[in-house]
């Protein structure tokens, strides 16, 4: 298993986003995305950067296909959106507090 930091270098490299981690429950944790994957996509857009994958998010019209890098393949879990129970700026604070994120991220 790579350490998070071996992670972010290899995301960056391929230009996609670390995933550290996912919420208990989650549609994405549901779908099978887990810490280790790199996402590359949202829907066909770009998550190269939290920008990116914070403009992809909002585009979504409650269906989300993400494209992932793993273990040497390309895979595409897909899911549907729940309505969102915290904001987009709640979320991201329990993610900095959890350790998913790292706590200088700014989206």
């Amino acid at each position: 298993m790579l350490s998070p930091h071996d992670l972010s270098r290899l995301a960056t490299a391929l230009g996609g986003l670390p995933v550290l981690g996912c919420m208990t429950g989650s549609p994405a944790e549901e779908a099978g995305m887990r810490y280790g994957d790199i996402l590359l996509s949202i829907n066909g857009s770009k998550t190269g950067s939290l920008e990116e994958f914070m403009h992809a998010r909002t585009q979504c019209q409650g269906h989300m296909v993400a494209r992932v890098f793993r273990q040497g393949l390309e895979l595409e879990l897909a899911f549907e959106l729940r309505p969102a129970v915290k904001t987009p700026l709640e979320t991201l604070e329990e993610l900095k507090s959890r350790g998913i994120l790292p706590s200088g991220s700014n989206a």
